[in-house]
């Protein structure tokens, strides 16, 4: 049978100061030890729709929220859960393979960054749910 690890929060700490926000990110202390990037992207959200709705077999992604507020629902095996990301709430989230990930966003404006320990492999994706439940219920 297949392990199947659940999604987990990353705590991230921001620096306010009248003229911005930092929020830094450092591999090796942010990220898990066996994490090691790959690739990366930004996603800018539509109210009205949602994005992703698939699941990969091999690459882990970490959500990091950049602007505004989405909501990730995620599916396994065992469990459905719901995750909210926004700055204000400095949390990003690591999402194993074999969860499947749909994102809501918010607002028109809100923004994620998406970083990827998986080079592009448009093979490596589930992009139909009947299959991925096929597959994690092996």
């Amino acid at each position: 049978m297949k392990k199947i690890n659940q999604p987990k929060y990353i705590n991230f700490k921001t620096f306010v100061e009248r003229n911005g926000t930092l929020v830094p990110f450092y591999t090796k202390k942010t990220f898990p030890k066996n994490f090691k990037l790959k690739r990366f992207f930004t996603l800018y959200g539509k109210k009205k729709y949602f994005r992703a709705d698939h699941a990969h077999k091999k690459c882990s992604q970490i959500i990091i929220p950049l602007r505004g507020e989405v909501t990730l629902e995620i599916k396994s095996k065992s469990f459905t859960q719901t995750y909210k990301l926004s700055v204000r709430r400095k949390k990003a989230l690591l999402i194993p393979p074999f969860n499947w990930v749909k994102i809501y966003f918010s607002n028109n404006n809100d923004s994620i960054l998406t970083l990827c320990n998986y080079k592009y492999d448009k093979k490596e994706y589930i992009s139909d749910i009947d299959e991925f439940k096929r597959i994690i219920n092996k």
